[in-house]
C-alpha cells in the first residue's frame, strides 16, 4: 500500500464503485469519498494530516 504525500490518503484498493464505504483500514474511519471532499475543502483527506501534506507537482494533477 502507498501513502499520497499530497493529501496522506493510503491507497487500500477501494474504488469508485465502493467509495462511500467505510472499510476502517489504515485510512481509519474514513471513506474514500469523505476523503475527497476533504481534499477539496482542505487540501488534505482529513484536516488533521495538514501538517504532513504537499502541494501537487504539476505532473500529478
Amino acid at each position: 500500500m502507498v501513502l499520497c504525500p499530497v493529501c496522506w490518503w493510503e491507497d487500500d484498493g477501494q474504488e469508485d464503485s465502493d467509495a462511500a464505504e467505510v472499510r476502517l483500514t489504515v485510512n481509519g474511519q474514513l471513506s474514500l469519498d469523505q476523503a475527497r471532499e476533504y481534499y477539496t475543502q482542505c487540501g488534505a483527506a482529513h484536516p488533521r494530516f495538514l501538517p504532513y501534506v504537499r502541494k501537487p507537482e504539476p505532473a500529478e494533477h
